[in-house]
């Protein structure tokens, strides 16, 4: 969830399990070429002649990984991490992606870089990596990707958040789900959708999807999703929404995660989301190596993990993988669903959908 652009002056709020530790030095177990790239040393090593050299070095750097995150299924990736490499103690600080990306900012601004890895929301990795943060990964597990998960500058795609409509099969019956996102302005909908209040970023792509793709006019767009809103209520946070629709308090979620639809449905809620209604929007979710790691060879191999072995892990939670194919299981998006990804004018121009989408909610009741 966001609340405005990438606001600074947020407060740190949480931890999973331990974070920080002294002032940094840039230092790498490989060697001389280490003092300008922490990670040269390694660029030519595949197969196992990598793995038993990232895990010689990382010995040398007291065998330490400090991951900042704002993946809600974090716990899932260091425990498989952990199963491939036990001699690894993994340092995660999670929080929500604008605290994960102050306290990325602070630190270097102050020279004290205290992470190895960051994995968060695409918008904050572009941020970073303007800054000069992140040194992109071009690693062996680089070559199993989607292609929408590559090529993204300092960062790599890990997963992808889906944004769909979903629904309460309890309360919208089978043949009467929404087909199309333009039935959503229907009166018959009025008081049974909901919007997350925080989700410009949805609506950014949503409006640039009907004008660029379906040939809509910027009025006619507008015009549409005032009548949308007109049906709607609000609820703060994506895990709430979904809380919310499982117990009926609307029938309909605009923007919901298209994993928490199936986690809760897995859990025995009536909640659906497919056939999907056009578009699925897809925002990558990634990965990204520090500039200036501390622990570089503990760094590299998470990353080869979390974008290899570790989509396994990625598609239990029921997320969308970045690897073409994970052994064993089904991508979730039907064959046949139309996908919209989101626009760069929802990086360039986040102010100006942010306060559009302010002001299209403004008024409208909370869900409760």
């Amino acid at each position: 969830m966001r609340h405005g652009v990438l606001a600074a002056g947020l407060v740190v709020t949480g931890l999973i399990l331990t974070a920080c530790g002294n002032a940094p030095t840039t230092q790498a177990g490989g060697g001389s070429s280490a003092a300008s790239d922490p990670y040269a040393d390694y660029a030519s090593l595949t197969g196992k002649a990598r793995t038993d050299k990232l895990l010689a070095d990382a010995k040398k750097d007291g065998s330490v990984l400090d991951l900042y995150t704002s993946n809600t299924d974090i716990q899932d990736l260091v425990s498989g991490f952990k199963k491939a490499y036990p001699q690894i103690k993994v340092n995660a600080f999670r929080a929500n992606s604008e605290t994960v990306l102050q306290r990325v900012t602070q630190e270097n601004q102050a020279n004290k870089p205290q992470n190895d890895v960051v994995d968060t929301n695409d918008l904050e990795l572009r941020e970073m990596d303007k800054a000069h943060l992140l040194k992109p990964y071009d690693g062996p597990s680089k070559d199993d990707l989607r292609e929408e998960a590559t090529g993204l500058g300092g960062w790599t795609a890990e997963r992808f958040n889906a944004f769909v409509v979903g629904w309460n099969t309890s309360v919208v019956h089978k043949g009467q789900e929404p087909k199309n996102f333009t039935e959503l302005a229907d009166p018959k909908w009025k008081g049974k959708l909901s919007m997350e209040v925080g989700d410009w970023d949805w609506y950014a792509a949503m409006h640039t999807y009907l004008t660029e793709k379906k040939g809509m006019s910027d009025s006619a767009v507008n015009d549409l999703f005032k009548k949308i809103v007109a049906n709607a209520k609000v609820t703060k946070g994506h895990t709430v929404q979904g809380e919310l629709l499982s117990a009926g308090q609307f029938g309909v979620a605009l923007s919901v995660y298209s994993h928490t639809i199936d986690q809760a449905a897995k859990k025995g809620a009536p909640v659906a989301w497919r056939p999907a209604v056009e578009p699925v929007i897809l925002r990558p979710n990634g990965v990204a190596l520090m500039t200036r790691a501390r622990h570089p060879a503990a760094a590299l191999l998470w990353v080869d993990w979390v974008l290899g072995d570790g989509q396994k892990a990625v598609t239990e939670s029921e997320r969308i993988p970045a690897a073409k194919h994970v052994p064993g299981e089904k991508d979730p998006i039907p064959a046949d669903a139309t996908v919209y990804s989101l626009p760069k004018t929802a990086e360039t121009d986040g102010t100006k959908w942010s306060d559009a989408y302010d002001a299209l909610l403004r008024g409208v009741p909370t869900a409760h």
